[in-house]
């Protein structure tokens, strides 16, 4: 049996790190970003992009210096400033996706529209994940994972359903 595949949902600080451990672990990572770049909040731009939830301004300075927000295998410059400015926390997401070629795993312009498990689940474990492509009339694509690795939060608006009865 070939490797298991994985859907990961968003392409911000936590989607990047999850398509790394997917390669380190053998599997086969399909990052699904609904925006046209990754970075997640740390992708600025002057218009508010739909479902974009929480949001990044131009004058933001981080209160996390950057020993704790870098990656242990991936440092900041060293002379990087302690406390950065949004832009180089994004162009170090940048950097990162670079370094370790993740940018191939990801499909821009992709939105999940549905996660539930297939209806064999209970003997494979598989999910089926549904997308739409953002901005065209394409219709929905429909497509079976072995696992999903997805970043909910309360205030997460994006439409998402994730379902765990057939």
């Amino acid at each position: 049996m070939g490797s298991k595949r994985v859907a990961i949902i968003g392409a911000g600080v936590s989607g990047l790190t999850s398509i790394k451990a997917c390669l380190e672990e053998g599997l086969q990572p399909v990052c699904f970003e609904q925006h046209d770049d990754l970075g997640g909040v740390w992708y600025y731009s002057d218009d508010v992009r739909p479902n974009q939830g929480a949001a990044m301004y131009r004058s933001l300075i981080t209160n996390s210096s950057k020993e704790m927000m870098s990656f242990s295998d991936f440092p900041f410059p060293k002379d990087t400033p302690p406390y950065l400015p949004y832009h180089r926390v994004y162009t170090y997401l940048q950097d990162y996706a670079q370094h370790f070629s993740l940018k191939k795993h990801i499909r821009f312009g992709t939105q999940v529209s549905r996660i539930q498990k297939t209806e064999d689940f209970d003997e494979t474990g598989r999910w089926e994940v549904r997308t739409v492509q953002t901005g065209h009339g394409d219709g929905e694509q429909k497509e079976i994972f072995d696992a999903v690795m997805v970043r909910l939060r309360t205030d997460d608006h994006r439409n998402i359903n994730v379902s765990s009865n057939n």
